[in-house]
């Protein structure tokens, strides 16, 4: 029987889920009626959204409201778990109340704990620690109904969470709770262990479920070949034994079938994102102070917003270290706590060092992937998602359609964006765009942003009519209060600070929040300060010299670390690290990557650093680690990074200052250097595969060998024998290769889990190689061959298509902006033809001088080329693109294809005012007649409603009256009347404009009528005073 048909067979086997039920039976017996009864009610699954809002109720429902909120750490096993229990719910039709039984179980174990704190922050603090050995529901979705084996082992994985979770309220529920809570971590290693072991058995059953899912539909290609349509008839005749096989094919297909749309549906939610928006929120939710960040709730701002009845934004403004991320994850909480069962919540945090999180498209992307469930999405959402897929770029406005659709199934929808001035003006303005747009008559939207208040105008471009509550230091006093004295006393509580005078403690209390302004950063820097005096004077010395801006609380720290003379150089190399890195590093990939010297061929070991771990105690706390696996370490925030890598620092603080762009080319230089390590080299040498025997070419090898019917019979009985050793050799060899692959698979993650620096050089090499230079980098004929002959280890980023290896490689360089590479690709005799006209004018209208330099260097290219740049550019408004283009002699009055449109008239249709000047004063022909569809420069500008470049255009003697299009045409007064912009048409009816100047043949307007149909009154009124005449088309 095929590994297919076995699967399917046995999918119904009670063993598989045996563990499971005894666990929750187990769980069940330990429970009062009280508590059974609330496990009955507790019911299924809810939601996408379940785990947040459960956490949310944690927090809240803890009646000892004291220190940092807990509950966000239980949320990667709980999403374990919840996930687990959608599947299973979906696939054990024998037991279909086991789902809600399992998620029950974990959920009143919890809410039975949460009230005793000391439990409650002990088991928290377990599973986090465990957190980063859960499976993830993304790498066992497709791959569960298909493996009776991977069955198994989430189930034994999640009885095991079960089993712990009854030895906790055991514990709880004991007369000796308190003499447990001393030993807690050591009565629930055992429990730990079992997790850990259940955990190592789900991962390696996945990895051997993707090996016989890739060998079962290699097998059935195999047989689809074998048995072609035109031979099955045929073969019936003369075997009846074939037609099992073909049943067995049957069976095969659909199993096969049913995997790739399981796959498929897995792999589109990817495609649309896999972005990590989870743990930037959990990390907030976890600095969270009980009893803070609860004032805004109260505004009549937030409750406007929050019922419907005020405008559809809410911006909560404050400036550096006010606490505005914890508050954004505060009335998330808050609001998934309240909401409704059809409302959606969808946040999104931007995260500086984390550079993918700063571009719009990824934060849409986010939030519309957020609003799909990904157990049951629904089949239009799919069909839109696969259509944008086979796009070779997807305009933002695409995704706003889709996401238009996810809006409108909802009752209200919810969006968080936390840190919007974060991201460059660019992506913040296309972001807003998007959001305005889709808020614009709709009230089912509710948007809720937090940042500093440099962003005001362009919130206010886009949402005049929006709320706004700003954190200023008399709302966050007490808040900074409750801080302060939670913290001053975790510190006593676990001895970093000790004083001689108790009364010292409240001094410190009280002169921190006196000072303290409204800056919850500050605090945080000034209690490390005081945590790090030797005794009670010095820490009234700290106290009366108090720092009086972050910048000065930062500067303090760098001379502390000068001071005491311990490991200078090593923190000034993580910091070079840390300030470039394209994503939060691990301890673990930073403490190898500070050990690589430029250059090095092989692995020297004993130049690693012992131990990372003290390194936050080594910067005064300038950078943090994180708490949860995978240990991150980070700038503690990023008013930080902006200070070591921007402030003017005098000796000796000079050398902690990180020059952006030499760290960076550093990093890159490393990174080569790394992945072509000796070592690594030997290392990935892969065996060869053995041969194999296609034991199902069967019909084939009768059909080519028989030269008559008579023959087949004998032919096929001399073979059937054949065929079944065949079949037998091959299944040998069929567990060799997955052997094999294991194999491979093993020597690979061995090798990362070495080098854990290994993994982020393999993807992360080319991010940081943007500036390399022949000649500057040492490392460039290694980084060459790299993206010439490819590396077993480096990833490439560039898809390969039919278009060619050059084209593939310099379409990706282009969208990443990696000049470095583009003049690689571009000099390399191996390189084929690549039709550099089409980069050159991509490269004009998104205004990337640098890569149009870099294309033009060489003079091949044509003037067709140029002049549709210069369109483009002109379009964009890419002034020092035009610029360029008209130096290197493009024609300023070309007539592009784009409805015969000139450079001019697509400038001044954008009401780029530098541009028109400058193609003006390169003799653009300010008349150039329209072409059909097409419009003169100063309809074009009348139509923007662009009065500055009207102005221009009539100095330099634009026709007022030029005759508009046939086919869609305005003149110019027509089309500012129909953008109903009063300015630009008072200033052109100054020059004389003919007001009942005929409407063009096909769809035209005159003036009045345009106006009219817009319900533009004021230049109703004017254009009637101005002597417009009614038609009967009014």
């Amino acid at each position: 029987m095929s590994p297919a048909i076995a699967s399917s067979s046995a999918a119904a086997s009670p063993d598989l889920h045996s563990s499971l039920e005894d666990a929750v039976r187990d769980f069940q017996s330990i429970l009062t009626d009280q508590q059974r009864s609330k496990l009955n009610l507790i019911g299924a699954i809810q939601g996408a959204d379940t785990v947040a809002t459960f956490t949310a109720q944690l927090d809240k429902e803890n009646q000892l409201k004291k220190g940092r909120s807990v509950a966000n750490r239980l949320r990667p096993v709980l999403d374990s778990v919840q996930a687990f229990s959608t599947v299973i719910g979906t696939f054990v039709s024998s037991h279909p109340e086991i789902a809600a039984l399992v998620w029950g179980s974990v959920k009143l174990a919890m809410l039975l704990v949460v009230n005793y704190t000391s439990y409650f922050e002990s088991l928290s603090g377990l599973f986090m620690a465990f957190s980063g050995q859960c499976p993830r529901f993304a790498e066992y979705q497709a791959l569960y109904p298909g493996s009776t084996q991977l069955q198994k082992a989430l189930c034994d994985f999640h009885a095991s969470i079960i089993r712990c979770c009854k030895h906790v309220v055991e514990a709880m529920q004991s007369p000796w709770h308190k003499q447990l809570l001393q030993c807690f971590k050591q009565e629930f290693e055992p429990d730990l262990e079992d997790m850990r072991n259940t955990s190592k058995e789900v991962k390696a059953k996945i990895d051997l479920a993707i090996t016989h899912a890739e060998h079962r539909d290699q097998h059935l290609q195999e047989k689809e070949r074998a048995h072609a349509s035109k031979f099955r008839s045929l073969v019936k005749k003369v075997i009846p034994e074939v037609q099992d096989e073909l049943e067995t094919m049957k069976k095969m297909q659909l199993e096969q079938s049913m995997h790739r749309s399981r796959e498929e549906r897995q792999q589109l939610l990817v495609y649309l994102s896999s972005h990590d928006y989870k743990t930037p929120f959990q990390i907030a939710c976890k600095k969270h102070q009980y009893n803070t960040a609860e004032w805004i709730f109260t505004t009549p701002e937030f409750e406007r917003w929050h019922d419907g009845t005020g405008p559809s934004l809410l911006w909560c403004s404050g400036k550096i270290g006010s606490g505005k991320t914890i508050l954004c994850a505060n009335v998330i909480n808050h609001v998934l706590v309240k909401k409704g069962s059809k409302d959606r919540v969808t946040y999104f945090f931007l995260q500086y060092d984390e550079s993918n999180s700063l571009m719009a498209e990824t934060m849409i992307r986010s939030i519309i992937r957020q609003s799909i469930d990904p157990t049951a999405s629904p089949e239009q959402v799919e069909s839109q998602i696969k259509d944008l897929r086979q796009k070779p770029f997807v305009q933002l406005n695409e995704w706003a359609s889709l996401f238009r659709k996810r809006i409108e199934g909802s009752s209200v929808f919810f969006i968080f964006i936390d840190g919007l001035d974060e991201c460059d003006a660019t992506e913040r303005r296309a972001s807003l765009d998007v959001l305005s747009s889709l808020a614009t008559g709709d009230p089912r939207l509710r948007i809720f942003i937090t940042s500093r208040g440099s962003v005001d105008k362009d919130l206010r471009d886009r949402f005049p009519r929006m709320g706004r509550v700003s954190m200023t230091s008399d709302c966050v006093a007490s808040d900074i209060r409750l801080y302060i004295d939670a913290v001053v006393d975790e510190r006593v509580r676990d001895g970093e600070l000790a004083v001689g005078d108790p009364l010292l403690l409240e001094t410190i209390k009280e002169t921190l929040s006196e000072h303290a302004d409204g800056m919850f950063l500050w605090v945080k820097f000034l209690i490390s300060d005081v945590c790090n005096a030797d005794c009670d004077d010095d820490i009234r010395e700290s106290l009366r010299n108090l720092p009086k801006d972050l910048e000065a609380a930062f500067t303090r720290a760098l001379s502390r670390i000068v001071s005491r003379q311990k490991m200078i150089k090593l923190v000034q190399k993580v910091f070079q690290w840390v300030a470039v890195a394209v994503r939060p590093m691990t301890l673990h990939e930073i403490r190898e990557a500070v050990s690589i010297e430029i250059g090095q061929p092989y692995w020297r070991p004993e130049r690693l650093v012992r131990d990372l771990s003290p390194i936050a105690s080594w910067c005064e706390n300038l950078l943090q680690i994180t708490e949860e696996e995978p240990v991150l370490l980070q700038f503690a925030h990023n008013s930080i990074r902006e200070f070591i890598t921007g402030a003017d620092l005098s000796a000796p603080l000079a050398e902690f200052r990180v020059d952006s762009e030499e760290a960076d080319h550093s990093a890159g230089e490393i990174c080569v250097t790394f992945l072509h390590l000796n070592d690594f080299t030997t290392t990935i040498a892969r065996r060869q595969p053995p041969v194999r025997l296609n034991a199902t070419a069967l019909v084939d090898t009768v059909i080519r060998e028989g030269q008559r019917g008579d023959q087949l019979t004998t032919r096929f009985a001399n073979l059937a024998f054949r065929h079944r050793k065949a079949e037998k050799h091959n299944a040998h060899n069929e567990d060799l290769v997955i052997q094999n692959r294991a194999d491979d698979d093993k020597t690979s993650n061995s090798l990362y889990d070495g080098h854990p620096f290994l993994r982020y050089a393999a993807q992360y090499w080319i991010s940081h190689t943007s500036t390399f230079q022949e000649g500057k980098s040492t490392t460039w004929r290694l980084w060459q061959r790299i993206i010439m002959d490819e590396h077993s280890l480096a990833l490439m980023p560039w898809q390969y298509s039919f278009r060619g290896m050059g084209y593939d490689i310099l379409d990706w360089s282009l969208k990443a902006h990696h000049y470095a590479l583009m003049r690689c690709v571009l000099r390399l005799p191996r390189m084929f033809y690549v039709d550099k006209d089409i980069f050159i004018r991509l490269s004009a209208s998104h205004g990337d001088i640098n890569a149009v330099t870099i294309l033009m260097e060489d003079g091949e290219y044509s003037m067709d080329c140029i002049n549709n740049a210069l369109r483009v550019a002109s379009e964009g408004g890419h002034l020092h693109v035009v610029e360029k283009l008209l130096d290197a002699k493009a024609d300023v009055n070309a007539v592009t294809a784009h409805w015969g449109e000139t450079a001019l008239q697509a400038a001044s249709g954008g009401g780029h005012l530098h541009v028109v000047e400058t193609l003006l004063a390169a003799k653009a022909d300010v008349n150039a007649a329209t072409a059909y569809r097409g419009r003169t420069a100063l309809q074009a500008a009348s139509e923007g409603g662009h009065l500055h470049v009207v102005e221009l255009l009539l100095i330099a003697k634009a026709d007022v009256n030029a005759a508009a299009a046939s086919a869609w045409g305005r003149t110019a007064l027509q089309a500012a009347s129909e953008g109903g912009h009063l300015h630009v048409v008072e200033r052109l009816l100054a020059a004389s404009a003919d007001v009942n100047a005929a409407a063009s043949t096909r769809q035209g307007k005159t003036a009045l009528e345009a106006a009219v149909r817009g319900g533009y009154d004021q230049v109703v009124s004017r254009l009637i005073a101005a002597g417009a005449k009614s038609s009967r088309n009014i």
